[in-house]
């Protein structure tokens, strides 16, 4: 079955179509006795102020309905009112039996979530006959809901009324108009009573089919941004004013975004400076630094942001130059030392070996100490990919379709031995070790050792750890041995490149929502945007879209944004009421 379009009226103070998210409507207290006849005739409805236009459910950016929907709304005790301005030149109706699919026909649909919690939510929707389809959301479609159609609003008064004739193309008609009373005491969840919350997150909608056989138009009060209303965190507020006294809006869902940067020795102070402005300004709140120079981390934190180090892990030229017996060793017996894979720089080393994570810890905790820098961020704290993403296949001329060999690590002595203590068996001898699951599990937990012991060593002192892990601790474990959801840092960058794995937002999405799963409140993510993959601004907001609506405390770009790309980012957080951390 198709999934259902509703909308709930939302009344929004007068403006323009444009207006960005998130829509906002004052509806004022009413001591008048509404008679529901569909005509808007009383008083309250004359003094209630129309909401904006609605607008392409995408967003105001795309083509104008070409017929005009406006809501108003007031409220008493027992109820909360709704009216609905219909402009329509052909008024039509078809379905007479209650909870029949109205959306069939031309209607006007309502949404209501009065606890703002996107669970357990309401939907009425009608066409110009007055016949009703009313359910219940248990959640939206995209968490898996389902729809509980034997809900009724009970008690709930409709009346239409029609400035024209009903199915007959022949002559020209106005417009039909929606009135409602939607009782307070149908919408109780449990022993919660709506009235409680002066505050609620609603959203309108309307289809509309201009001619047989569609598609459908989906014109609504607040855009979701796709063409779907089951996105309650899109939907506008209504406020139950009373008098002088008008509720306070929810605050902003705060979102705490980041950049990584590689220094930039030849930038002047005021360049930076300017750069680091920008940055905080459009809603950035820290910068990951690939080095260290105490200049420019004075100057970021000047500007507001956070100073992090970045800084490599396990792949570590500098440490194999002075111990080559800490180099990593493939299947085929190579090592990192003096045959890496891939490229010249992958010079990973064994994390079976205590002194190399001693030594790694070390390293971090002297960098930590280092002036105006608020924490280290672990970078290559993995093996070698034994697994590329498979935009780069063609790049190095390999099919990784199933592992190879010679980028299956780490086969080296001490490994072997390790293992054969802990299973009697060597990992050499091992049929198929990407099945392997001891041996699997032998090389996560190395790497997660030398994680707990970096962390152990800068929590002792006060430090703050993050850490540059692959998309989707599943994807991670079959990439590069990084078990990191079990990993005991308090935030993770997943680097959610979609364009190196041939994907687009909703990849990313699903990965984050995997990511937030897996850490189960316990850290903070902060999933990865390539910067130059995104294709324009519509594809910018999808991505954000779908980093946010799937649990993430925020973004991290790469390789950007440029000036433009800020400007970007401070018009989507505005426009989707998100408070970036100062």
């Amino acid at each position: 079955m198709k999934k259902f379009l509703f909308t709930i009226a939302v009344l929004l103070p007068f403006v323009a179509a444009a207006q960005t998210l998130p829509r906002v409507y004052d509806a004022q207290r009413t001591s008048e006795k509404i008679r529901i006849d569909g005509k808007l005739t009383e008083q309250s409805w004359k003094n209630a102020v129309p909401s904006a236009f609605f607008v392409d459910i995408r967003g105001a950016e795309y083509p104008a309905p070409t017929k005009n929907t406006s809501v108003k709304m007031v409220w008493d005790d027992d109820f909360l009112y709704i009216g609905a301005t219909i402009q329509e030149d052909n008024i039509t109706g078809s379905i007479t039996k209650h909870d029949d699919i109205i959306y069939h026909d031309n209607d006007f649909e309502v949404f209501l979530d009065p606890y703002g919690d996107g669970k357990l939510y309401y939907e009425i929707e009608n066409n110009a006959l007055g016949t009703v389809m009313d359910l219940m959301m248990e959640k939206p479609y995209s968490e898996d809901g389902q729809f509980i159609m034997n809900w009724d609003c009970k008690g709930l008064q409709l009346a239409v009324y029609k400035d024209g004739t009903l199915n007959n193309p022949k002559d020209s008609d106005r417009a039909w108009y929606v009135e409602m009373a939607v009782p307070f005491d149908a919408l109780e969840r449990g022993f919660m009573d709506p009235r409680l919350h002066k505050v609620w997150r609603m959203n309108f909608s309307r289809v509309e089919w201009l001619k047989k056989g569609g598609p459908e138009e989906n014109w609504v009060w607040a855009p979701t941004g796709k063409v779907d209303i089951h996105v309650p965190a899109k939907w506008g507020y209504v406020r139950f004013c009373d008098g002088d006294f008008v509720p306070p809006m929810p605050p902003a869902k705060t979102v705490k975004n980041w950049c990584w940067e590689r220094l930039k020795g030849n930038w002047s102070d005021e360049k930076y400076a300017a750069h680091f402005k920008k940055a905080h300004e459009s809603g950035i709140s820290g910068i990951l630094f690939e080095g260290y120079d105490e200049r420019i981390f004075r100057l970021c934190k000047e500007a507001g942001l956070e100073a992090h180090y970045w800084f490599w892990t396990m792949n570590r030229k500098d440490l194999l130059q002075r111990h080559p017996e800490w180099g990593a060793v493939n299947r085929k017996g190579e090592s990192t030392y003096d045959n890496p894979p891939y490229v010249d720089y992958y010079r990973f080393l064994c994390p079976t070996r205590p002194e190399v994570a001693d030594t790694i810890a070390a390293d971090y905790l002297k960098r930590a100490n280092l002036k105006y820098v608020d924490g280290m961020h672990l970078d290559y704290v993995r093996y070698p990919d034994v697994v590329l993403p498979v935009s780069l296949w063609g790049n190095y001329g390999i099919d990784q379709s199933k592992e190879l060999p010679e980028y299956d690590f780490c086969y080296c002595d001490e490994c072997r031995e390790a293992f054969r203590k802990l299973t009697g068996r060597d990992p050499l001898e091992v049929q198929y070790p990407n099945e392997d699951q001891s041996w699997i599990n032998f090389r996560l937990d190395a790497i997660t050792r030398v994680v707990t012991k970096v962390y152990e060593t800068l929590a002792a002192d006060g430090k703050f750890l993050s850490a540059a892990v692959f998309p989707g601790p599943s994807m991670a474990k079959k990439m590069v041995r990084q078990d990191w959801g079990n990993w005991p840092l308090p935030a993770f960058f997943p680097m959610t490149y979609h364009g190196f794995y041939n994907e687009g937002a909703e990849w990313l999405g699903r990965s984050v929502a995997e990511s937030v799963k897996a850490v189960n409140g316990k850290a903070a993510i902060y999933p990865g945007i390539m910067y130059p993959d995104i294709k324009d601004e519509e594809d910018f907001g999808k991505i954000l879209d779908a980093a946010y609506e799937n649990g993430a405390s925020g973004v991290s770009f790469f390789d950007g944004p440029d000036d433009a790309g800020f400007d970007m980012l401070k018009r989507y957080l505005e426009s989707h009421n998100y408070a970036p951390v100062r």
